[in-house]
């Protein structure tokens, strides 16, 4: 894979080294810029990172930008595939959507526990969720997404100890329109969405959006004969903006989504040990190119969600703008869950193990309630500031039953394989089950701050800190479960725990304009998230003492760098962050059944170099390319109890869903024909190095073929399309092409599947596909 890894490098930079005199020969245009969300004459990208608009140039910080334009090239984006355009981002996919979870710079929180928050926050127009898996399904009516890396309290008051997603979505036009735009593909995914624009009245205009996506999937369930791992999903957002007078402006906005899907169904990519090779008879297995299940229960997910929030600027001259945001959100996820991963229940003949089946189901409300209150003041000023104060209380609750079907005899025959099935009325079956009803609410309080002093014409100095105030009680009454079966514990549970802390994160930097074009910055930052509780189904008497907060220190030198044409821009960061009280899930086996839980993993690092550009070589002809590497490792291992006695320290391991390499380069060429449509040309190409999946409780160094197997082999993801554009605006036809190169990989591999297997999960582009997109604009 590295020389593979290092030959499709060579052949990107080729691309690049071959692109300006390509590019000659298209019809001469004004110069847009690909990667931008706002943009003036020169290209320049416009941020709201600082709570201000801002050049992302002047910005010190390492922030990558996604535009609208780079959504709608590549007909639309969800969180999943966000990853291949943001080189330090990655994505944790799960078989449920709120058990998914954000990594950046390696660093994120494999979570499955209802009492813990995510290292990297999610924001949508100034509104914290609690969980990015709300937000999972397509994105659809962003204008931008602002990807900060490093600790962000001091400017978001939310924890945040790894970074911060800052998603924007587009406000109201002055005047009546709008789109329509439908999408299909060759694997038979639809997707139909509408946005109009229609003033109310004076100062008021309105915005509604609607969406509709259905997809069939990408594994074949044999048993069921159907295909899995598809959704359908819908959707309507509202934003009304209403200027009450010249310094005052209120933003309402609101939304309602709903999603049924029969994913995300591991599949098994390995024969089957401890004499359980036939339950899996007739299905190719290859690993990830897997694409076949034998499940007798459909693993599926319903989720409706559904928030609003109300936001007041309030210009206040010299002082800058005095901003309220107060939003709700509710969130019903319920979730059902194959967890044996075959069809058919066996016998206990002597040495054979996994044969039982094994199911989970239940729902999982939640509501969030922040408020934020923060004075911004101008830019470009010799002091400018960020002063806020925010309150988050978060609740979730989570009624989860696990059945299971145990056999002890059978009369059937057996197999050809020699496994002996069971069946009602022919053998000696139990049920054994349990119920538990389990939550946690979580409560913030926070006041922060950031300011930057302008010490001379070319130097500034900043400043930030945040003081924060957790509690966090949490509570799971279990029923004692009806016989023995996996993934079972005995006894029943009635836990009441509570825990609080107080905490304050500093930030120091320096910010210096070398040149005209050039700016260099150096900070330090520290990083929080709150204590958390190990609460889940199985949890037990040694499992109630709270999980220390999460604390960081990262370190950054950066430079940011622009000709004043802004025909090249280069953008470089260099950064060190240590963790302390890692938060992070741990695996083990539980009455043949495999568990996690959530511990104090230990002490970890991440360290690196991140480098982004624009390239310009020719009128409308845009290079957009980055590259980071990242070293993300262990430094000190808490062994979880509970681990087999073969458990040592972890200290130099390579942390999960962190690869050493990751990089992408897009290229986008506009050509003014002269006749009734301009074309477009795109192209992506996205690097991903080998990661491990998990940390593996139980697997001592040295055990190197567990470990390879658990690891994600490196891959690179070919996109293009090529679109047909009405001169005037009105109407855009967009040929896309996804992983061209036909590229089969997992998104997350685990142990734990019948017999020793391992489990695979795919993600949504794991095979070539094409579409269309229409779309109109009035």
């Amino acid at each position: 894979m590295k020389r593979a890894f290092h030959l499709s490098g060579a052949a990107l930079f080729a691309l690049i080294a071959a692109t300006p005199a390509f590019a000659q020969d298209a019809a001469p245009a004004a110069a847009e810029e690909t990667a931008t969300a706002d943009t003036v004459d020169s290209g320049d990208i416009i941020v709201t990172a600082q709570k201000r608009s801002e050049n992302l140039q002047k910005v010190p910080a390492a922030i990558s930008v996604i535009s609208a334009e780079q959504f709608d090239a590549r007909g639309g984006v969800n969180v999943q595939s966000l990853q291949q355009l943001v080189p330090s981002l990655n994505f944790k996919e799960s078989a449920t959507t709120i058990d998914s979870s954000l990594f950046l710079r390696g660093v994120g929180t494999i979570n499955f526990s209802i009492a813990a928050e995510p290292s990297v926050g999610f924001v949508v127009d100034g509104v914290t969720y609690a969980r990015s898996g709300e937000a999972f399904g397509d994105l659809y009516d962003v204008e931008r997404i602002e990807v900060l890396r490093g600790p962000q309290g001091t400017l978001f008051g939310k924890n945040s100890s790894a970074g911060v997603v800052n998603i924007v979505t587009k406000r109201p036009g002055d005047k009546f329109g709008g789109y329509v735009e439908a999408q299909a593909t060759t694997d038979d995914e639809y997707k139909l969405k509408a946005a109009i624009d229609i003033p109310l009245g004076e100062g008021i205009s309105s915005r509604f959006t609607g969406t509709y996506a259905n997809f069939d999937g990408t594994v074949r369930n044999v048993t069921l004969n159907r295909t899995v791992n598809g959704y359908e999903r819908y959707g309507i957002r509202g934003m009304i903006v209403a200027e009450a007078t010249d310094a005052l402006t209120f933003t309402l906005i609101g939304d309602w989504r709903h999603t049924n899907a029969d994913c995300c169904a591991e599949v098994i990519g390995m024969v089957p040990g401890n004499g359980l090779a036939g339950s899996l008879s007739g299905i190719k297995l290859a690993a990830e190119k897997t694409r076949e299940i034998r499940q007798n229960t459909l693993t599926e997910t319903r989720e409706t969600s559904w928030g609003g929030s109300l936001q007041a600027d309030l210009d206040i001259g010299s002082a800058g703008t005095l901003t309220s945001i107060t939003a709700y959100r509710d969130y019903k996820n319920y979730g059902i869950r194959d967890g044996d991963f075959i069809d058919q229940v066996y016998v206990n003949p002597p040495g054979i193990t996994g044969r039982n089946q094994l199911n989970d189901f239940g729902p999982q409300p939640s509501t969030t309630f922040t408020q934020e209150v923060r004075l911004a003041s101008p830019g470009n000023q010799t002091v400018e500031y960020v002063l806020g104060g925010f309150y988050y209380k978060a609740k979730q609750e989570r009624t989860f039953e696990r059945d299971d079907i145990v056999c002890t005899a059978s009369t059937l025959p057996p197999l050809s394989s020699g496994l002996i099935p069971c069946a009602p009325g022919s053998s000696t079956l139990t049920f054994p089950s349990a119920v538990g009803n389990f939550g946690s609410t979580i409560e913030n309080v926070a006041a922060y701050g950031n300011v930057t002093v302008r010490a001379t014409d070319w130097l500034r100095l900043i400043a930030g800190g945040r003081f924060t105030h957790d509690r966090i009680s949490a509570f799971n009454v279990r029923s004692a479960a009806t016989g023995a079966g996996p993934g079972l514990v005995g006894a029943a549970a009635n836990y009441r725990l509570k825990t609080s802390q107080s905490d304050f994160s500093g930030k120091l930097g320096i910010q210096a304009d070398i040149t005209n074009g050039l700016m260099a910055y150096a900070t330090f930052s520290q990083g929080y998230k709150g204590p958390a509780f190990n609460v889940f189904f199985n949890q037990n008497d040694n499992q109630l003492a709270p999980i220390a907060a999460e604390t960081s220190n990262a370190y950054e030198l950066g430079t940011k760098f622009k000709t004043a044409d802004g025909s090249f821009t280069l953008n470089t960061a260099v950064f060190y962050a240590k963790y302390d009280h890692f938060q992070a899930n741990s695996f083990v086996n539980l009455n043949g059944s495999v568990v996690t839980q959530l511990t104090d993993a230990g002490s970890v690092s991440t360290k690196g170099v991140e480098i982004e550009s624009v390239i310009r070589p020719a009128r409308n002809f845009t290079i957009n390319a980055g590259i980071a590497y990242t070293d993300a490792q262990i430094d000190k291992f808490n062994i979880p109890a509970g681990s087999p006695a073969t458990a040592t320290d972890r200290r130099g391991e390579q942390l999960p869903l962190a690869p050493t390499w990751k990089g992408n380069i897009g290229a986008t060429w506009k050509i003014e024909t002269g006749g009734f449509a301009n074309v477009e040309i795109g192209s992506n190409i996205s690097l991903t190095s080998d990661q491990v999946s998990s940390l593996q409780a139980g697997v001592t160094p040295g055990d190197l073929a567990v470990r390879r197997a658990i690891t994600i082999d490196g891959y690179a993801l070919v996109d293009a399309n090529i679109a047909l554009v009405d001169p005037n605006g009105v109407w855009r036809v967009n040929f896309i092409g996804r992983n061209l190169t036909d590229k089969s990989y997992a998104s997350l591999i685990t142990t734990g599947g019948p017999g020793g297997s391992y489990r695979y999960l795919l993600p949504r582009d794991v095979d070539r596909y094409f579409g269309v997109a229409v779309r109109f604009n009035y």
